[in-house]
């Protein structure tokens, strides 16, 4: 008997862990610059610079806070986890994401095509496999989908 397919995530739930995963590298650097006073701008970078060192290791293995709160885990087509190659990049995109989410936002027009430029989650070389039931984003995966495609 072959075993189930997992289902797969769509942009929904990628950006909310993209959301969730960048609030965890930034919310400590600016409460470090806030509320250090005293040499703001060293301690800030470090804390940043700590924060990517500690998502990259995460994202190697493939889950890291946000896949975990919405509900998946990131693999390769061979399912595989996703490795320092791809960790890394990951790590960067969660740093530079609150541009990136912006440049989604003016480039998916209402109205529009709706996967925009970036097509189909399915076709990267990374997956998002669910793993838990998270009922908001699984509405919102499906509503993606529907509309989409």
């Amino acid at each position: 008997m072959e075993p189930d397919e997992p289902e797969i995530v769509d942009w929904p739930s990628l950006l909310f862990a993209l959301l969730v995963d960048s609030f965890v590298v930034w919310a400590p650097a600016v409460l470090a610059f806030m509320l250090l006073p005293a040499h703001r701008i060293p301690i800030a970078m470090g804390v940043l610079l700590g924060a990517l060192l500690a998502n990259w290791a995460l994202y190697n293995r493939g889950t890291t806070l946000g896949a975990r709160l919405a509900g998946f885990r990131l693999r390769t087509r061979r399912r595989q986890v996703p490795g320092a190659k791809y960790g890394l990049i990951l790590a960067l995109t969660s740093l530079l994401s609150v541009p990136a989410v912006l440049l989604l936002v003016i480039v998916n027009v209402p109205g529009g095509d709706v996967s925009g430029p970036l097509g189909d989650p399915a076709s990267y070389p990374l997956l998002g496999e669910r793993t838990g039931r998270r009922r908001l984003l699984e509405a919102a995966d499906a509503y993606w989908e529907r509309w989409s495609y």
